[in-house]
């Protein structure tokens, strides 16, 4: 095993080209340009083959060499998606931190999502991965990743005239009752992630402080284009 210490110089982190993404189950990252990516589902895709082998090595003697013939079947499986995946979540991060020299993304509690019933979705995302990720790419490459607060409504809020709707989480499309404006929910979310994480820039974070997800008054936004 190699160990490779490399010092790289010392940069400012830019805004000119920020993006602002909203992350989710039906697309992995949607960008406010518009711009979705599917999420992969490495696991879902796997599952079929993953439960044969699991029902195999359920039916052989425990501590026999067909048992352990088995459960390597099903050890090789689990490290085939986790390779997958990682490699997948590499690349995907690396794209958008050489395409944006500021990332505006909202910080999720992963953890509490894992222990709903869509748990096995979120897990096969690898969403907490995703953003470890996106950090460690961005400080090697002198970028910057602005977090802005799980409370933050970004799907709820009209991007456009700043109204807050009641949605549900089926309403993937609506109209602000406001200015008539029709959302793409995750598109809008994108767009208002992007313009509360260039706010956060402007008073001097990189982090939302606001728990009570109050992004602070519209006039205090600086507008940023789609």
């Amino acid at each position: 095993m190699f160990v490779c210490h490399s010092d790289r110089p010392d940069t400012t982190p830019t805004a000119d080209r920020p993006v602002g993404i909203d992350v989710g189950l039906e697309s992995f990252t949607t960008l406010h340009t518009g711009a979705k990516t599917a999420p992969p589902k490495f696991y879902r895709r796997a599952h079929k083959k993953l439960a044969h082998a699991q029902r195999n090595l359920s039916r052989v003697q425990k501590g026999s060499n067909n048992h352990k013939k088995a459960r390597q079947r099903v050890a090789k499986i689990h490290q085939k998606i986790k390779n997958q995946r990682t490699d997948w979540l590499h690349k995907h991060a690396l794209g958008i931190i050489q395409n944006h020299d500021t990332v505006c993304i909202e910080d999720l509690n992963v953890r509490g999502l894992a222990r709903t019933k869509l748990a096995k979705s979120f897990m096969d995302t690898a969403l907490s991965t995703f953003m470890q990720m996106l950090r460690e790419k961005a400080e090697w490459h002198g970028r910057q990743v602005v977090q802005v607060g799980r409370f933050y409504a970004s799907s709820k809020t009209c991007h456009a005239c700043h109204t807050k709707a009641a949605l549900t989480l089926s309403d993937r499309v609506w109209m602000c009752p406001t200015c008539g404006t029709t959302h793409d929910r995750d598109v809008n979310a994108a767009i208002n992630i992007l313009h509360e994480g260039v706010r956060l820039l402007a008073v001097g974070t990189t982090e939302s402080q606001n728990a009570a997800g109050d992004p602070g008054s519209p006039a205090k936004r600086r507008r940023v284009g789609r």
